[in-house]
């Protein structure tokens, strides 16, 4: 019997995984927001392009939380930004889904699957740590820029078979994904990547190519890195041994890409900054780790979420 998914979130992230979910033939209920989304999502063919193809018209989109957990999907995937998943999380629950059903955070950000087990438990919690890079180019098409392997987590709280069967899925969806035990060093990593770079885009209102081509603005994204490796080994987080180089050679190639926090700034949006350097810094004044840079940029994407 085919897993019923659905896809909470209709940006680039929710909509990737609703058509190669839907294209591989499993039924995909997705929650939309806004209506002209949901019109754009009924009258027309998802497309997805780039690294990731799939062409999928999407049947079963719906507005109201309440219908949606009327629709009784075996696992929710919840691409929304992080900072909005305990809302989320607590209206679903208010309409009483069905207990066995399994809840996916497919966010970026620390401990983003932490929230899902203090809503549904820890026994229904799952994280994907996301590697790739997508935008919705037009309508309803997404270009995905870069995709390489995804991490799915493994915790001895889920039953293992279903942890197994969507991770099949997945893969057969045309998602490349391993399992790991220890997704959480995985998350730390991606966090560290997202907040050094991601974080400063945001500050500058600048690409990631400019960024790190400007001198003092790369010195800092060193910096952070640097922070963040010392608040990993605090936390006990297991990261490669040459992850500073790796991690500078990897955001090398960001080019011309615009972070999805870089864009919610510019929209004047909250942006998910409390999973990243918001949660590093907590953390490293809990371990008396100095984190001056990720510190201060913490305090100036405050400051620019409350003007």
């Amino acid at each position: 019997m085919n897993i019923h998914y659905g896809v909470v979130g209709t940006g680039p992230v929710g909509r990737v995984f609703a058509s190669l979910l839907h294209q591989a033939g499993h039924r995909v209920t997705v929650l939309c927001h806004r209506p002209q989304t949901q019109q754009i999502l009924i009258r027309r063919p998802a497309v997805i392009k780039g690294e990731l193809k799939a062409y999928a018209q999407l049947d079963e989109v719906l507005l109201e939380a309440a219908e949606f957990v009327r629709a009784a999907p075996d696992v929710v995937l919840i691409c929304t930004k992080s900072v909005d998943t305990e809302h989320l999380l607590k209206t679903l629950h208010e309409h009483r889904p069905r207990p066995e059903t399994l809840y996916v955070s497919c966010q970026n950000g620390i401990d983003t699957e932490r929230v899902v087990a203090e809503v549904f438990g820890a026994d229904r919690a799952l994280r994907i740590v996301l590697n790739m890079g997508c935008d919705v180019s037009c309508g309803n098409e997404v270009i995905v820029t870069f995709c390489t392997t995804h991490v799915m987590s493994k915790p001895a709280s889920v039953d293992a078979e279903w942890v197994e069967r969507i991770a099949k899925d997945l893969r057969e969806s045309g998602l490349p994904l391993t399992l790991s035990a220890h997704w959480r060093d995985d998350a730390f990593m991606k966090a560290l990547l997202n907040a050094s770079l991601g974080s400063l885009c945001a500050v500058t209102r600048h690409c990631m190519g400019c960024v790190m081509g400007q001198p003092e603005a790369r010195a800092m994204v060193e910096d952070m890195l640097r922070e963040g490796i010392a608040i990993g080994v605090a936390e006990g987080i297991k990261l490669r041994p040459d992850f500073l180089a790796y991690a500078m050679h990897y955001l090398d190639q960001g080019g011309e890409h615009r972070p999805s926090i870089l864009v919610d700034v510019e929209k004047a949006k909250v942006t998910e900054n409390e999973f990243h350097c918001g949660v590093l810094a907590r953390l490293a004044r809990r371990h008396g780790v100095p984190a001056p840079t990720i510190d201060f940029v913490d305090k100036l994407l405050r400051c620019t979420e409350n003007f």
